[in-house]
């Protein structure tokens, strides 16, 4: 008997399973029921199946002596270890130096081919954007402005005035303004994780998530693997959302979610904090020290508040408004819409792992050009996607050399309307029906 509409089958799991677009197969771990980094990680070790090394390219280095001098943080490099590093080597070095250097911890070839299907070809389009955008970061530099530090640095000093003066004064007026005051903050910091340790990366960890953890699953898996089925934030987020257009997808289900979703947003930073619960108990983290700062603020909050019940009722409200602003925005205004690539769409057949990143993500018109709106709404994301570890308020410097290489590869490149990603965004949660064109950049722009 055939299946009813919607009706997911053995078979059309097992076809879901079988399609892994361009990779080599469908990720371990994937539908474990309790998604994490720890989980994306091992999942991945198993996938790359490169034992106790780190792969690049198709060359195996041993980096054990490594992880202590490396000038990012020892973090990258222990957390990455037994899987393949290539497309994260890539995008976080600009320069040949890190070449160089790692051929000092060549250990042998790899045994089979790479699972990702991404390629760096010196006459490509990443590599090419990479050469022209050398000299230009050389002369402005990476890391950070003055006038970006004191605003990140102004926006976290603001939240927690508000926050204390909310519990001393029993304010939800207050309070709403310190959880927009934290979105902001939280989504400043996540420029900062992207980068060599600093102190600002821990503003992150005054909501519920933990810089950590997202150096892992936005970082190393979204960043890279963006939109397919290797990024996590795709699959984190079901069955609350299903991004991949899936003809199994049941559409009166992908219509309730439109309406469902949104108490999510509201509840994703205190859903957090029940998930890492679990996941120490079960062994697969550990609690860091800066995980601890939410709990501080409560504790200072139910000493300055009334009574405790209050200052918890007021710590509630503060980080669901902080959750539904910072989950809400990036995911309306970045990655998704039906003319952007989402697994299961038709795959290109040059898969540079910098075209492949033009076609999954877009930029809003409004927002580009304001260091603030930047900072706190995920803009000039294409160029964040492109050099991850380039702080914000140097990005704008490179938009010529991208313009430039854009036109010699016959990209034409566009800003879109926010109403246009916004519309898209609900478009693409009902999708059933994948692309079934090349998503050559050039035939996809939004309309």
């Amino acid at each position: 008997m055939a299946p009813r509409e919607g009706e997911v089958t053995q078979e059309s799991t097992d076809s879901q399973r079988l399609n892994a677009g361009a990779f080599r197969g469908y990720p371990a771990l994937r539908d474990t029921p309790l998604k994490s980094s720890h989980t994306w990680l091992a999942g991945k070790r198993i996938d790359d199946n490169i034992g106790n090394y780190w792969r690049v390219h198709d060359k195996l280095y041993d980096l054990s002596e490594f992880v202590d001098k490396h000038p990012g943080g020892r973090q990258w490099i222990e957390l990455t270890r037994g899987t393949d590093v290539t497309e994260s080597f890539e995008s976080s070095h600009i320069g040949s130096t890190a070449e160089v250097l790692l051929q000092k911890y060549f250990i042998k070839n790899a045994d089979n081919p790479r699972n990702s299907p991404y390629t760096f070809h010196e006459d490509g389009f990443y590599k090419t954007l990479k050469r022209k955008a050398l000299p230009v970061l050389k002369e402005v530099g990476t890391g950070p402005t003055r006038q970006m530090l004191l605003m990140h640095d102004a926006t976290a000093i603001s939240f927690i005035c508000l926050c204390l003066c909310a519990a001393r004064y029993d304010s939800y007026m207050l309070v709403s303004l310190a959880g927009l005051s934290l979105a902001f903050t939280v989504a400043m910091a996540h420029n900062f994780f992207h980068q060599r340790d600093n102190f600002r990366m821990y503003y992150f960890d005054l909501c519920p998530l933990s810089s950590s953890e997202w150096r892992v699953t936005h970082a190393i898996s979204h960043h890279l693997f963006t939109n397919s089925i290797y990024d996590w934030e795709i699959s984190a987020l079901e069955p609350f959302v299903f991004f991949l257009p899936d003809p199994a997808k049941n559409k009166y289900v992908a219509y309730l979610t439109i309406f469902w979703s949104h108490i999510f947003y509201y509840m994703a930073f205190l859903i957090e904090i029940l998930k890492r619960i679990v996941c120490i108990c079960m062994g697969h983290m550990k609690i860091r020290p800066e995980n601890l700062l939410p709990f501080i603020e409560l504790l200072l909050m139910c000493y300055l508040s009334s009574t405790p019940t209050t200052a918890f009722k007021l710590w509630c409200t503060m980080q669901s408004i902080a959750s539904f602003i910072f989950v809400y925005a990036p995911l309306t205004g970045t990655h998704h819409h039906p003319d952007i690539w989402h697994h299961g769409d038709a795959t290109r057949t040059d898969q540079d792992w910098g075209l492949c990143q033009l076609d999954t993500v877009r930029d809003r018109v409004e927002v580009t050009g304001n260091l603030f709106l930047v900072c706190t709404t995920f803009g000039d994301h294409t160029l964040h996607h492109m050099f991850p570890t380039v702080d914000h308020s140097k990005l704008p410097y490179l938009y010529p050399v991208f313009f430039k290489t854009c036109q010699e590869f016959g990209i034409p490149f566009a800003f879109q309307k926010h109403t246009d990603m916004h519309m898209g965004f609900y478009r693409q949660v009902i999708n059933r029906s994948p692309n079934k064109d090349d998503p050559g950049y050039k035939n996809n722009k939004l309309e």
